[in-house]
């Protein structure tokens, strides 16, 4: 999954990230895996307490990459956690 757009506090200034992270679901398709994690990350409520943003400028959350794993598949080494970065400031912004 992919975040964009949440403003963060960052050592003192607000800032503007994104985040990548692993969601893992069960979901009987992929439409409804990609609702399930996008779900879940919207429910999270550490990421909820951190973002600072205005109603009129919201985050948003989309599917990055999806996989279909077996049931059998060992996923319990697999990252979970969400990984920031400040994102850069669009050229047509400045205008």
């Amino acid at each position: 999954m992919k975040g964009r757009n949440f403003l963060i506090n960052d050592q003192g200034k607000n800032k503007k990230h994104g985040f990548h992270q692993n969601v893992f679901v069960d979901a009987d398709s992929p439409k409804q895996a990609e609702l399930a994690a996008i779900s879940k990350i919207w429910h999270d409520e550490e990421l909820k307490q951190i973002t600072l943003n205005p109603d009129d400028d919201p985050p948003a959350i989309q599917l990055d990459t999806i996989w279909e794993l077996d049931i059998l598949d060992d996923v319990s080494q697999v990252e979970t956690g969400r990984i920031f970065f400040i994102e850069k400031k669009k050229w047509w912004k400045f205008w």
